[in-house]
């Protein structure tokens, strides 16, 4: 992420905090709600190093509480030990400090990346990061979302056991999936659990994170209006039965209307239009790309593109001047478009006939690396919002393209 602010200066000037309005003050009057535009980065580049975090910009909260969750950015992030270590890499040494966030209703969710020289010259990777409620400024815990944790812990740790598991190459310095870590992430799609370098590593030596979707612990979240999970708006995703499904989606299509028209789709760090070359420097390859029916398509590291697949063209056998013209997403969900629940017929009904459907028969499914079934076409706003059903008439893949 590009740094806003650069401060080569004295590092007490990292620490300046905002004043402003209460939260209550922000929620009404037709104001908008909590959103990453709430944050500024803040940074420092000494030498060949460079740190950069978040911080809750002035003018939206209280003083006092604005303090507060500065602080425990602060806090959470290790940001003034980067600074020492930092001033101590000036004569040698690089560290490279990065951050990501999401804000889903009144939670803010974030994490660090540290990456070089973390502690000792040896090169390592680092993840740091907390949860906060921008409504007190309390560190959330998962105890906040479930109902019993004890058995969503065990509902995880059986999802680790069969499902990634086994997708793990074997050529990784480390692998263990259990104990799960204190540090986790949370996201439009689950929760993303953020693992020490000497637990489970990538094959780009980079400290492994795990996607836990929200569907995974479906049974053990609290999902009661007062609930936290309801004020996050994670609750309604989480709805059964084809009316109720459809009632979900048809209550979010504005704002599912309005991401297919950004070209984007939540929890994935990458758009329609983005450079493959840029994604593929920044987040590595997770395998090569495979060839289907209208091009390639890549799978990058990182939790946050775990069975996601991004869609370019086969013109070259480089990529260099290749850009993102389509994004398959084969887990998660997508404003109540829940992959392995929505039955097509909660789509039928929210969004209405397609623009066009596909039969997807063996041959044809094959051509295109996915399973046999159906996919509907919606055009919206210069767009193309694709939803394909297996055959038993499941949500399957959400897929956005140009």
């Amino acid at each position: 992420m590009k740094m806003k602010q650069l401060f080569c200066a004295a590092l007490s000037a990292l620490f300046l905090w905002s004043v402003g309005a209460s939260f209550a003050e922000a929620a009404t009057e037709a104001a908008p709600l909590p959103s990453l535009d709430w944050l500024e980065e803040k940074g420092l580049t000494l030498g060949e190093s460079v740190l950069s975090y978040p911080a809750l910009r002035e003018g939206l909260l209280e003083a006092e509480l604005t303090q507060t969750i500065n602080e425990q950015i602060l806090t959470d992030g290790q940001v003034r030990e980067y600074v020492t270590r930092l001033s101590q890499l000036i004569s040698g040494g690089r560290l490279n400090v990065s951050w990501k966030g999401t804000i889903l209703g009144p939670v803010f969710s974030f994490a660090l990346a540290a990456e070089g020289a973390v502690a000792t010259p040896r090169n390592s990777f680092v993840w740091t990061g907390g949860n906060i409620d921008l409504r007190d400024g309390h560190e959330v815990s998962l105890k906040e979302i479930f109902t019993d944790p004890e058995a969503a812990q065990e509902a995880i740790e059986e999802y680790l056991e069969w499902e990634v598991a086994p997708e793990l190459s074997a050529h990784l310095l480390n692998s263990q999936l259990t104990p799960l870590p204190e540090r986790f992430f949370l996201n439009e799609r689950g929760i993303i659990y953020l693992y020490p370098i000497d637990q489970l590593s990538t094959l780009s030596d980079r400290a492994g994170a795990v996607l836990i979707p929200w569907r995974v612990v479906k049974d053990q979240l609290d999902l009661s209006e007062e609930g936290l999970l309801s004020a996050m708006g994670v609750a309604p995703w989480m709805a059964e039965g084809t009316d109720t499904a459809a009632e979900v989606v048809r209550a979010s299509v504005e704002e599912l209307r309005s991401w297919v028209e950004k070209g984007r789709l939540p929890g994935i760090p990458a758009g329609l239009g983005d450079s493959l070359q840029a994604l593929t420097e920044e987040h590595h390859l997770l395998i090569d790309p495979d060839v289907y029916a209208l091009g390639r398509l890549f799978s990058l590291e990182g939790a946050e593109f775990r069975e996601v697949f991004l869609m370019t063209d086969f013109l070259s056998e480089s990529w260099e001047n290749s850009i993102v013209d389509g994004i398959r997403m084969d887990l998660g969900n997508f404003f109540g478009l829940v992959i392995g629940d929505t039955p097509r017929e909660a789509w039928l009904e929210a969004l209405g006939e397609p623009d066009h459907t596909l039969e997807l028969g063996e041959e044809e499914a094959e051509a295109y690396r996915t399973g046999p079934g159906v996919r509907d076409y919606y055009e919206i706003g210069g767009n193309r919002l694709q939803l394909q059903a297996n055959e038993d008439g499941i949500l399957c893949s959400v897929i956005l393209s140009e």
